[in-house]
């Protein structure tokens, strides 16, 4: 019994636009970094501490936190946003090659 080839059709221009941009991609981080001041209360007053400058994010399943220096934070916000753009770019693609696969090629039959 011979193996019939399934043939998808070219690469959308949208897909191709995608992919190019992943190859541009720089830096890149996952996580959060966030910029908190805390209120403290010195000899009777209350005094603004801050900001301390914190990433945090998941590794294995516990929680990571890291202090972190003003430049630090500066950084890793970048590189964050770089990385939560590159992810959605990642689930368009994902989202149109199961959408392609789908429509072309033939599935199973149903049986009722």
């Amino acid at each position: 019994m011979e193996k019939k080839v399934m043939v998808l059709p070219a690469l959308p221009p949208a897909y191709q636009a995608w992919a190019a941009r992943l190859g541009q991609t720089g830096w890149i981080c996952h996580g959060t970094v966030v910029s908190r001041t805390l209120r403290r209360r010195v000899q009777g007053v209350w005094v603004d501490k801050g900001p301390y400058y914190l990433w945090t994010c998941k590794v294995a399943g516990k929680t990571q936190c890291h202090a972190l220096s003003r430049d630090q934070y500066e950084v890793l916000k970048r590189f964050i946003a770089a990385n939560r753009k590159l992810e959605r770019t990642l689930a368009r693609m994902r989202a149109l090659s199961l959408e392609t696969v789908l429509k072309n090629l033939p599935g199973v039959k149903m049986r009722k």
